[in-house]
C-alpha cells in the first residue's frame, strides 16, 4: 500500500501539470483561422508559433538535468506551468511581439515537464509499472489537446479567441497555486550541489553510446511529426479543405485526443503486462502510418462520423506512444542518468517538431494538405524499421 502511494500521489500531480502545459500548447493552433487575420497574419502562418515555442522548449529541456536536481522537481513543475500562464496572457494581448515572447515562455515551461516527471516517477515507480504509469502522466498531453479542441471553439463563439486564451492562463495559474500544497514533499529530490548549465554535447553522446537509444530516438522523430501534423493542422485542414465548421473541426481534433489519452493508458497496460514496449510501439508507428494516409484522402464527401473514427486512430497511434516511449528510455537510460538522457532525447524531439510543421506547412503552401499527410504516412515507417532495430539489440542483449 505504501508502495502505491509512493506513485500515485506524483502521478496525479504531474498529469496535472502535463494537461495544463498541453492546453497552453495546443490553444493557439485551434483557434489561428480566427486570431491570425486579427492579427494581420495569413493562417498559413500558422506553423511560426510552434516554431518559436517548441525551439525555447528544446533549450530549456537540455537544462532540465541540473533544474530537477538541484531544485525540487515538483517545485520546477510549479514554475514550468507558471511561465505557460504568463506565456499565455502575452499571447492573448493580440501584439505580434508579445505573442512570439508568450509562444517563447511557453516552450520554456514545457522543456524541463517530461525530464522533471521521468525524474520523480522512476524513483517512485517499481520498474514493472512504469509503463502503465509513464502512459498515465503522458495522457496529459491529448488531455490538454481535448481541451484546446472542445473549450476553445465555443468560448471564441460566445466572446472572442482573447478571452479562450485567457481562460488557459487562468487555468494554469490556479494549478500552479494547487501544486503549491504538496510542492515541498518532493524536496528530497533535490541536489544542490549540481550546477544548472546548458549542456548540449553531453547529454546526446550520452544516448548515442547506446544501440538501442539511438534506435528509439531515431523512431521517436517520425512519430513525433505525425502527432503535431494531427494536433497542429488538423483542425485547419478541416476548415479550408473539407469544409467544416470551427466546432466540427475542433471537435474531431478533441476526439483525436481523447481517443491518444485513452490509448496510452490501454497500451501503457499493454507493455507493462502483455508485449515488449518496443513490440507495442511497433504496431503504434504501424497505425499512425495508416491514419496519416487515411487522413489524406478525405473528401467533402466524407461522412463526418468516418472523418471522426480516422480522427480515433490518428490519436490512438500517433498522440498513444509517448508513455510506452519514456518508459523505455528511462529503463535503458544508464544508472542515475534518467534525466539527463530524457532531456536529450527531449531536445531531439523538439527539434523535429520546429523543423516537422515547418516543413509540413511549406508542403501545404507549395502543394497541398493532402500531399503533406501522405508524405507524413511515409515518414512514419521510418519509425517502423528503428523499433525493428532496437528490438534486434535488446534480444541480442538478452542472455547478457
Amino acid at each position: 500500500m505504501r508502495e502505491r502511494a509512493a506513485y500515485v500521489g506524483p502521478t496525479i500531480l504531474l498529469t496535472l501539470v502535463q494537461t495544463m502545459i498541453s492546453w497552453a500548447v495546443f490553444a493557439p493552433p485551434v483557434l489561428a483561422k480566427q486570431a491570425l487575420p486579427e492579427m494581420g497574419l495569413d493562417p498559413a502562418w500558422i506553423g511560426i508559433l510552434p516554431t518559436i515555442l517548441f525551439t525555447a522548449a528544446m533549450f530549456s529541456a537540455m537544462m532540465s538535468a541540473g533544474l530537477v536536481t538541484r531544485f525540487n522537481p515538483m517545485r520546477a513543475s510549479q514554475l514550468m506551468v507558471l511561465s505557460c500562464a504568463l506565456g499565455s496572457a502575452c499571447i492573448a494581448s493580440g501584439n505580434l511581439g508579445l505573442v512570439a515572447l508568450g509562444s517563447a515562455l511557453i516552450g520554456a515551461g514545457l522543456g524541463p515537464a517530461t525530464p522533471a516527471s521521468s525524474h520523480i516517477l522512476s524513483r517512485t515507480t517499481p520498474r514493472h509499472l512504469q509503463p502503465l504509469v509513464f502512459s498515465i502522466k503522458q495522457t496529459g498531453v491529448p488531455i490538454g489537446g481535448a481541451l484546446a479542441g472542445f473549450v476553445g471553439p465555443p468560448l471564441t463563439l460566445l466572446w472572442d479567441w482573447q478571452t479562450a486564451i485567457l481562460v488557459v492562463a487562468g487555468a494554469c495559474l490556479a494549478t500552479a497555486l494547487i501544486i503549491e500544497i504538496w510542492a515541498r514533499r518532493y524536496a528530497e529530490f533535490a541536489d544542490a550541489a549540481i550546477r544548472v548549465k546548458l549542456e548540449l554535447i553531453g547529454p546526446i553522446r550520452l544516448v548515442l553510446s547506446s544501440p538501442v537509444l539511438r534506435w528509439l530516438m531515431a523512431g521517436c522523430v517520425p512519430l513525433v511529426i505525425a502527432q503535431y501534423a494531427l494536433t497542429t493542422f488538423i483542425v485547419l485542414y478541416l476548415q479550408e479543405d473539407i469544409g467544416l465548421s470551427v466546432i466540427s473541426a475542433g471537435a474531431v481534433l478533441a476526439v483525436a485526443q481523447a481517443s491518444g489519452g485513452t490509448g496510452r493508458i490501454i497500451f501503457g497496460a499493454v507493455a507493462s503486462r502483455y508485449l515488449n514496449p518496443l513490440t507495442t510501439l511497433l504496431l503504434l508507428a504501424l497505425g499512425g502510418s495508416l491514419a496519416a494516409f487515411l487522413t489524406a484522402s478525405f473528401t467533402v464527401s466524407w461522412p463526418l462520423a468516418l472523418i471522426y473514427a480516422v480522427g480515433v486512430i490518428f490519436g490512438a497511434s500517433a498522440a498513444g506512444w509517448n508513455g510506452v516511449y519514456l518508459a523505455e528510455v528511462s529503463r535503458r537510460a544508464q544508472a542515475g542518468e534518467v534525466s539527463r538522457t530524457t532531456g536529450a532525447v527531449t531536445f531531439i524531439i523538439f527539434g523535429a517538431v520546429v523543423i516537422g510543421p515547418a516543413v509540413f506547412g511549406a508542403v501545404v503552401a507549395l502543394v497541398s494538405f493532402q500531399v503533406a499527410y501522405i508524405g507524413i504516412g511515409f515518414f512514419v515507417l521510418i519509425s517502423v524499421f528503428a523499433f525493428l532495430r532496437a528490438l534486434k539489440h535488446v534480444r541480442a542483449d538478452a542472455p547478457a
